[in-house]
């Protein structure tokens, strides 16, 4: 008598080959931590005394950086900032403004916040209506 092979595919490890491969990528991934910056935002009330100092602006135009309308570089802004002396400053005179132009790379646009938060600043974001 001839014996008969059964055409089934065995599937019974199947279900303990996927466990494993489960607790395995568990095990094994490292979990990364998302950089990021804490930044203080003022409120959006106008102040009803008249600013006897004008309020830095730092322009993002493109891949270029504008402090107070002069091309600075990222080094050259750090100085900048912290020539401010931005952390003994209250109130107001802590206030950063960031202007934003359409196109404006993200890198960028990051460093420039951190820097600005880094220096004890707080950022005044401008936006086009």
């Amino acid at each position: 008598m001839k014996k008969r092979r059964s055409s089934d595919i065995p599937v019974d490890s199947f279900s303990d080959i996927a466990f494993l491969l489960i607790i395995y990528f568990m095990v094994a991934t490292t979990l990364v931590k998302v950089k990021s910056i804490t930044a203080d935002l003022p409120a959006g009330e106008k102040s009803t005394q008249a600013k006897s100092e004008k309020t830095p602006i730092i322009n993002l135009r493109g891949g270029e950086i504008f402090f107070s309308d002069k091309p600075v570089k990222m080094k050259e802004l750090n100085e900048r900032l912290a020539a401010l002396d931005l952390p003994s400053q209250d109130g107001e005179k802590r206030v950063i403004m960031l202007e934003a132009a359409k196109g404006t790379p993200y890198q960028n646009y990051f460093e420039v916040l951190a820097s600005i938060s880094a220096n004890g600043g707080v950022v005044a974001i401008v936006e086009d209506e």
